[in-house]
């Protein structure tokens, strides 16, 4: 299990290790045997509290026959062969007592242990989805578009899903485009940025960019000046880097 989570955390932007199906199925295996063991162990268990409930009974009911005895002046034989039973019994109640210790420490490892494969499990394809859903994006949602060399590396279970989370997002993409824009298309590929709180920026010129027609005119945008300008109209430039904000707060 700590193998799966090694390999995911070698997953990179441009970088997938190639599907280790070997190791799932051990892991799975393992945590299935793990699985199994401690309903034994409980079913043990339940057994073992219900014998030791019994002999805590019958430990009374000899308890409560020698006291009897003992009032109605019984020999000293029989005295000594209850208090022999009681010793016994107490014997037998410690052992069973030191099962159910030894069994519920036991059923606390495996049951760590299996929490621990299914966390590396569901880390390792998380991760790895994680990176198939970037790539699509960055794809336009085109998974036919996945490189081969990648594809390789890929299960066919995850190639499946790379195919069916490109198609429903791509629905979903048609139609809300359908509502919103029906003559353009949106740029789904952006980096999400929060709404800008100032219609106006300040910014540097970096590069020469030459003269730009803006909402209020023509600025000449030479390197070393800085300008005033509405956001909307040098974003781009910025984006690119000809431009600098100054103090984007």
């Amino acid at each position: 299990a700590f193998r799966l989570a090694k390999e995911a955390k070698d997953i990179a932007a441009d970088h997938i290790p190639a599907y280790n199906d070997e190791q799932v199925r051990l892991v799975t295996q393992e945590t299935r045997y793990l699985w199994t063991r401690i309903e034994e162990m409980i079913a043990s268990l339940n057994t073992a509290v219900a014998s030791q409930q019994q002999q805590q009974k019958q430990q009374q009911h000899r308890s409560a026959l020698s006291s009897q005895t003992y009032n109605s002046g019984s020999s000293q034989p029989q005295s000594q062969q209850h208090l022999s039973q009681s010793q016994t019994a107490n014997t037998q109640q410690s052992a069973v007592q030191a099962e159910i210790e030894n069994t519920n420490a036991q059923t606390a490892l495996y049951f760590l242990t299996l929490n621990r494969n299914k966390r590396c499990l569901l880390a390792y394809h998380h991760r790895r989805a994680q990176f198939l859903r970037s790539l699509l994006w960055t794809l336009h949602l085109a998974s036919s578009m996945i490189p081969a060399t990648l594809s390789q590396r890929l299960s066919p279970e995850e190639q499946n899903y790379a195919r069916d989370y490109a198609r429903l997002n791509s629905s979903y993409r048609d139609a809300i485009e359908n509502q919103l824009c029906p003559s353009d298309s949106l740029n789904w590929t952006a980096d999400g940025e929060l709404p800008p709180r100032d219609l106006f920026i300040e910014v540097r010129v970096v590069k020469d960019c030459g003269e730009i027609v803006t909402e209020n005119g023509v600025v000449n945008l030479q390197a070393g000046t800085q300008h005033y300008l509405h956001r909307s109209d040098v974003e781009h430039l910025v984006t690119i880097g000809y431009l600098e904000h100054i103090n984007p707060g």
